[in-house]
């Protein structure tokens, strides 16, 4: 039997999977913690984050629109999609390798925002079905046993799993269950994935 993963989804099921782990590591708070996909990055963390999880074809330069993240690319074209804002950041001081103040990373967020690409149109706040798209992925998930699995806005719509409890079984579930809930959600709504 040959099972077919979709890679975007599981390239985010290994970043919610270790973002829970270092967060579990170094939290100092009783506050529990909760892990959630990011969406533009579907980021887990309320810190910034310089890499996605899918990409656009597209190119921007600072008259022209952002690029935008689609669902379906693969690691590759990610990483072609985040270089120039990566690289802008890292000109601006504020790169993987710096340790920015936070008044230092704010200018650099702003004088590379013309670079950062957009979340895909289906999670994008812009547009109007991309709340439904994401209501969608969350009814399926409950619909297979996910207990703990919410909707929410960060760059763009997204879900979080594991609840206030930071529930394990909800979280393993909903990784491994988010791309069979994502593919569904795609075929009942196809109009959320029609840009503007």
């Amino acid at each position: 039997m040959t099972i077919h993963v979709h890679t975007k989804l599981l390239r985010i099921a290994a970043t919610v999977l270790l973002s829970v782990i270092a967060a579990g590591c170094s939290s100092s708070s009783d506050q529990p913690q909760v892990a959630s996909l990011p969406t533009t990055t579907i980021a887990i963390a309320p810190t910034v984050t310089r890499h996605s999880t899918s990409v656009s074809t597209s190119t921007s330069t600072s008259t022209g629109s952002r690029p935008r993240e689609r669902l379906d690319e693969s690691p590759a074209q990610d990483e072609a999609l985040y270089a120039p804002w990566n690289e802008c950041l890292d000109t601006h001081g504020a790169g993987k390798a710096d340790r920015p103040t936070q008044s230092a990373e704010t200018a650099a967020q702003a004088a590379c925002a013309y670079l950062k690409p957009l979340p895909p149109w289906q999670l994008d706040p812009a547009n109007p079905k991309a709340l439904g798209f994401v209501q969608h992925i969350v009814a399926c998930l409950h619909q297979h046993g996910v207990r703990y699995a919410q909707v929410k806005l960060g760059d763009g719509w997204g879900y979080e799993l594991g609840g206030p409890q930071n529930d394990q079984t909800s979280i393993n579930k909903g990784l491994q269950l988010g791309p069979t809930c994502d593919q569904q959600a795609q075929r009942e709504d196809p109009s959320a994935s029609t840009s503007p």
